[in-house]
C-alpha cells in the first residue's frame, strides 16, 4: 500500500518527513559535494602550479572518470526523487539505493584521494551519524558494513601492492619537510560543507528531541482537551500548598465541581458539543479564578480548583462568581437555540483538618460535592455543615 502523501513540512520536521523526501534532500546537498570535488580537481589540474607538482596525470584522469561518475550518479538519483515526490509516489527502492550510493561515491574519493586523508576520517565518523538520524538502523548499518568491508579490501589489495595508494598524488604533499598550504585549504574546504551538513541534521534532531520531550512533559500534567492541568499535576500542587499552609498557619481551600446533568447534553447535542461545554467551563474558570489559584480537570465532566491561602469565607465568593458566571453564559449550537449550563460544587479547608492529607481532603470536597447535588445542584456546600448548602 501506498504511504499516505501529507502536506509538505519545513526543514525543522526533517525527522517526521518521508524516506523519498529526506533521500531528496541527500541527494542534491551529496551532489553539490561531488560537483565541488570535481570543479575543484578541473581547478588544480588546469590553473595552478599544486597540480603541476604534486598531481599525477593519470592519477587526475581517473579521479575525474569518478568525480564525474559521481556527480551524474547524484544528478539521476535527484531527476528520481523529483519525479516521485511531483507523482506522490514512494519507493523502497529509492532511499536504499541512495544510502549505499551515499558510501560508493565517497569509497572512490578515498581510494583516489588516500585512505588516510582527513575527509575520509570525517566521512566515516559523520556518514554513520547522519544516516542514523536520517533513516532506521537496520539500512543504514547494512551499508555501513558493506562499505567497511571494501575499505579494507581496498586497504588489504594497496598493501599487496596490487593496488596504487592515493593515484591523484605523485608526491605527499604533507610532510615533515613541506606542508602544501594549498592542500591543507582545500580539505578545510571540503570538510566545511560536509560538517555543516552532519551538524545541521544533528541540530535538527537535538532540537526536534527536545521540543518533543517538553510535549511529553506537558502531556503528563496537561489535560489534551482543556489544556488546564489534569490530576497528577493538580494533586503534586496539593501537596505543595498542603506543605507551605502547614509552615505558615494559612488555610488552603479545595473545591470538585461537576457540571450537571452533563450526560444529557452529550445524548441531545453529541459528543462534539460536550466537547465544546467542556472548554466553555474551562474559559471561565480561568477567568473568574484569581493568579494564585489552580484549577484542573480529573475526570469527564469533573473539575478541581485549589485555592492557597483562602479560607472558607474566601473560598465561597470565589465559588459563587464562578457559578454564577457559569450560569450566565450560553453555549451556541448550530441550527439550535443556546443552552446554559450549571455546576456543583463542594468544598472544604485545611482549617477543618489541618493534619490532614491532599487525599483526605480531596473525599472531603467530593462528599460535599454530594451534599450539593442532592440539595438540588447548582449550589456549593461546604463539607464542614454537610446537612446545609449555600443555594444560589
Amino acid at each position: 500500500m501506498p504511504a499516505v502523501e501529507r502536506n509538505p513540512l519545513p526543514i525543522t520536521d526533517l525527522l517526521d518527513w518521508s524516506d523519498r523526501d529526506k533521500s531528496l534532500l541527500l541527494s542534491v546537498l551529496t551532489g553539490l559535494l561531488m560537483l565541488g570535488f570535481l570543479g575543484w580537481l578541473l581547478l588544480t589540474v588546469n590553473y595552478t602550479r599544486f597540480g603541476e607538482q604534486f598531481l599525477s596525470v593519470e592519477g587526475a584522469g581517473l579521479a575525474r572518470d569518478i568525480f564525474l561518475f559521481n556527480v551524474i550518479g547524484w544528478l539521476l538519483l535527484t531527476c528520481w526523487g523529483i519525479v516521485l515526490h511531483k507523482a506522490k509516489r514512494h519507493s523502497v527502492a529509492y532511499p536504499n539505493v541512495c544510502i549505499h550510493f551515499f558510501g560508493f561515491s565517497f569509497l572512490g574519493i578515498g581510494y583516489v584521494m588516500g585512505l588516510y586523508n582527513p575527509i575520509m576520517g570525517l566521512v566515516l565518523v559523520g556518514s554513520p551519524l547522519t544516516g542514523f538520524i536520517l533513516f532506521d538502523f537496520k539500512r543504514v548499518t547494512c551499508s555501513l558494513v558493506i562499505h567497511t568491508v571494501m575499505v579494507l579490501a581496498i586497504y588489504a589489495l594497496i598493501v599487496q601492492g596490487k593496488l596504487q595508494y592515493a593515484p591523484l598524488l605523485k608526491a605527499d604533499p604533507v610532510t615533515k619537510d613541506l606542508v602544501s598550504v594549498y592542500w591543507v585549504n582545500s580539505m578545510i574546504a571540503f570538510a566545511t560543507p560536509f560538517l555543516a551538513m552532519v551538524f545541521g541534521f544533528t541540530y535538527v534532531l537535538l532540537r526536534r528531541w527536545q521540543i518533543r520531550e517538553k510535549q511529553i512533559r506537558a502531556l503528563a500534567v496537561t489535560d489534551p482537551l482543556t489544556g488546564l492541568d489534569n490530576r497528577r499535576a493538580l494533586f503534586d500542587q496539593f501537596s505543595y500548598e498542603l506543605a507551605r499552609s502547614r509552615r505558615s498557619g494559612s488555610p488552603v481551600s479545595v473545591c470538585v465541581m461537576d457540571l450537571d446533568h452533563f450526560k444529557q447534553i452529550n445524548d441531545r447535542y453529541g459528543h462534539a458539543t460536550g466537547d465544546k461545554v467542556l472548554l466553555i467551563v474551562a474559559r471561565v474558570l480561568r477567568e473568574c479564578l484569581r493568579e494564585t489559584d489552580r484549577i484542573g480537570r480529573i475526570g469527564g465532566e469533573e473539575f478541581m480548583l485549589l485555592m492557597p491561602e483562602t479560607d472558607q469565607q474566601g473560598a465561597a465568593k470565589v465559588i459563587e462568581r464562578c457559578r454564577q458566571r457559569l450560569c450566565d453564559t450560553p453555549v451556541e449550537v448550530e441550527g439550535q437555540a443556546p443552552f446554559h449550563v450549571s455546576a456543583s460544587f463542594g468544598v472544604t479547608c485545611s482549617g477543618t483538618g489541618a493534619t490532614l492529607g491532599e487525599e483526605q481532603l480531596f473525599t472531603r470536597a467530593d462528599q460535599a460535592l454530594y451534599q450539593a447535588k442532592e440539595a438540588g445542584r447548582n449550589r456549593m456546600a461546604f463539607w464542614s455543615r454537610p446537612q446545609q448548602a449555600a443555594t444560589a
